[in-house]
């Protein structure tokens, strides 16, 4: 194998790019793919290798949530790779920095087009190209089939509007039994689905001003808090000390969550019957949320086009198809679409379904801030502290200072 694999346990690494070693370049790669991914990842790699014998990459694993602070240590040390795989929220915050290459200008053009929109744009800011996409993901609705064949309902026919929603969480709802209709999480990410789905945004098209207390914003959060409160369909997975949504979900404590295809596996191993369906579409139709990794170039690498040309083989349609078939994960490459296997990942199908009403996160620098801010005031909502208005009332203030900030840097950067 021509590949190194090197795990990450406190060891300090040598960053940037490695000078042509006898007219062969060497890309260090950082990566966070999981004990199931990583040896589709390696082979890929070595397919990548033989395709391109004038390049070695040297893949680095580092556990996903101690990426971004190595990151920033390597940034001020001046020892970052050529190429890491960075969770889409992170990816603006390098760029504004001037931490990335734009790839517009590296070869990325030439498949562009062949990508996911909704996953493609997690990779621009302002205009520019800063990474491509290597996973996307978004949830759907996860319901156990034989608890509604118990409750009397087509366990073929998840709900497909929210009215509907309501009316099968009641008949799902058994305190006596311990068996609530639905168990959600609560943060904004997961909140975005509701909120979309009845029209509202996180923030004004022009991503100045916080949108959340705009009256359709209001309404999707409101409905979610009267799922608990109002309807008594929610089993309280949001509070602490609360039956985790996923774990309620496997011992029949929730009849409906929402996940994403990272969770498929592990429920059929379970042995849980269970489908996937849509979310169910609000007054503005279906809506989900979305995540997933991009693999971007930092602006140190002495190897930008040779990088670039990796990270236009991982998200090729060749490669897809191996990731989407050996993972059952969502293809970011819509031309690996029709060489899926759906006998073995018929889920995905729906997936791929809810994907077409995807809405990204806005792809701003201070994202992550916001959501630190956003997240207790809607707890206040849920816990009855605050009504649904008081607690966007008091985020958006958050919010607003936040975006001003950011402002105020981007300025200062010449951005």
């Amino acid at each position: 194998m021509r590949y190194i694999v090197i795990l990450m346990i406190g060891v300090v690494l040598v960053g940037c790019a490695k000078e042509r070693q006898g007219g062969e370049v060497v890309l260090r790669v950082w990566e966070t793919y999981n004990a199931e991914e990583r040896p589709v990842f390696l082979s890929l790699v070595e397919e990548f290798e033989r395709q391109h014998p004038g390049i070695r990459i040297e893949a680095v694993n580092i556990p996903f949530d101690g990426l971004e602070p190595k990151i920033l240590t390597a940034l001020a040390t001046q020892t970052a790779p050529d190429i890491a795989r960075v969770d889409v929220a992170f990816l603006p915050k390098l760029a504004i920095r001037g931490a990335l290459y734009s790839l517009d200008t590296l070869g990325v053009e030439r498949i562009k087009g062949e990508l996911r929109p909704v996953a493609l744009s997690s990779c621009i800011v302002d205009g520019k190209t800063y990474g491509v996409p290597d996973q996307v993901n978004g949830l759907c609705l996860f319901y156990n089939k034989q608890l509604f064949t118990e409750a009397g309902l087509d366990p073929d026919r998840p709900p497909t509007t929210w009215d509907e929603f309501v009316e099968y969480a009641k008949k799902l709802t058994n305190k006596e039994k311990g068996v609530f209709g639905f168990g959600m999480k609560n943060s904004l990410w997961w909140t975005l689905p509701f909120i979309y789905s009845f029209g509202g945004d996180i923030l004004t098209p022009d991503r100045k001003q916080c949108a959340l207390t705009s009256d359709e914003a209001i309404a999707g959060f409101q409905f979610k808090v009267d799922l608990y409160a109002k309807y008594a369909v929610e089993g309280g997975a949001w509070r602490s000390g609360g039956i985790r949504d996923d774990l309620g979900f496997q011992s029949r404590v929730y009849a409906m969550i929402f996940n994403g295809p990272w969770a498929v596996k592990g429920l059929e191993r379970s042995g849980i019957d269970f489908g996937v369906g849509l979310i169910p579409k609000g007054p503005k139709g279906y809506a989900t949320n979305v995540g997933g990794n991009n693999m971007v170039v930092f602006s140190t690498s002495k190897h930008p086009r040779e990088a670039c040309e990796f990270l236009v083989f991982i998200a090729s349609k060749e490669s897809q198809v191996k990731w989407a078939n050996a993972l059952g994960q969502v293809p970011v490459n819509m031309l690996a679409d029709d060489l899926i296997d759906f006998d073995k990942h018929s889920y995905l199908r729906v997936f791929m379904e809810q994907m077409k009403y995807a809405k990204p996160r806005p792809s701003i620098a201070s994202y992550p801030e916001i959501e630190n801010e956003v997240n207790p005031e809607m707890q206040a909502a849920l816990d009855g502290k605050k009504s649904v208005r008081e607690a966007m009332e008091s985020a958006c203030k958050k919010v607003n200072a936040i975006l001003a900030e950011e402002e105020a840097l981007k300025a200062s950067l010449g951005k």
